[in-house]
């Protein structure tokens, strides 16, 4: 997961043109679930998802190898412990009241920042409501410019595919890089 992160997040830096000093930010959802102490129970339910942040300049993510972006990812997922978490919580309880100060939205990951999702351990496939298997899994529309999601590609075993939203010329400029 790290290095297609980092290869799609220094393809969308490239693409897009970005100057070489501009600060862009990778932002990743991640499971809390299976990294509290003691674990989230099997059965809890609510969202146990919280955000994590690579940062880097452009320039660094196009012009070092993909070992550099990849390792990005790694060090953002990496400080997701127990203890980050939950400082994040506590963070959370105290700003409650201004929520809207913190909350998320389509600026997060607008142009020059970039986020992604892995739907890849979301067992959809295995769904069955007495009509057989599911053709297909994954978004139904594009949500807005800066967002990839990757999921399980039904046909290929072993394979992926990426939705991904970015403006038209960026996208054909994407196409060529990936």
């Amino acid at each position: 997961y790290e290095v297609v992160a980092g290869h799609v997040w220094r393809c969308v830096c490239a693409a897009r043109l970005l100057p070489r000093d501009q600060e862009t930010k990778l932002q990743i959802p991640v499971d809390g679930r299976p990294r509290l102490r003691p674990p989230l129970p099997p059965g809890f339910f609510g969202n146990g998802i919280f955000y994590t942040t690579s940062t880097a300049s452009c320039g660094e993510l196009v012009s070092n190898p993909l070992e550099f972006a990849a390792e990005k990812v790694h060090a953002a997922l990496v400080q997701m412990n127990d203890d980050y978490l939950r400082s994040a919580v506590d963070y959370l309880e105290l700003r409650l009241p201004k929520i809207h100060d913190i909350a998320r939205s389509e600026n997060n990951v607008r142009c020059p920042n970039f986020g992604i999702t892995s739907w890849v351990r979301l067992p959809f496939y295995e769904a069955d409501f007495g009509w057989g298997k599911p053709v297909y899994a994954g978004p139904a529309a594009a949500q807005f410019e800066g967002k990839g999601l990757l999921f399980v590609d039904a046909e290929s075993e072993g394979s992926l595919l990426l939705a991904i939203t970015l403006l038209k010329p960026h996208m054909e400029a994407f196409e060529k890089l990936l």
